[in-house]
């Protein structure tokens, strides 16, 4: 994609029952790890929402406002890869 210099990390993020988490990722690329079923994700690169009526293509990679959404009455994680961008 161009960039010269990034940092990688690895996350997983516990998402209780019935809430949301935002990330703020303008200058950073995540990449969501395996199918995490329960989990919905938007972003300005897509959605992600295993398993979903209606959707053809889940998106695995965010940017920009990243908004990780548990509807479930259950605890769920999710693991992504984050690539910041140094440059």
């Amino acid at each position: 994609m161009g960039f010269r210099d990034y940092q990688a990390h690895y996350r997983d993020i516990i998402i209780p029952d019935n809430s949301q988490k935002t990330v703020t990722a303008f200058n950073e690329l995540w990449f969501i790890i395996g199918d995490p079923v329960g989990i919905q994700v938007s972003s300005y690169y897509g959605w992600f929402n295993v398993p979903a009526s209606g959707i053809t293509e889940n998106s695995h990679m965010h940017r920009g406002e990243i908004i990780i959404k548990n509807p479930d009455t259950v605890v769920r994680r999710i693991k992504f890869i984050q690539f910041i961008i140094i440059n």
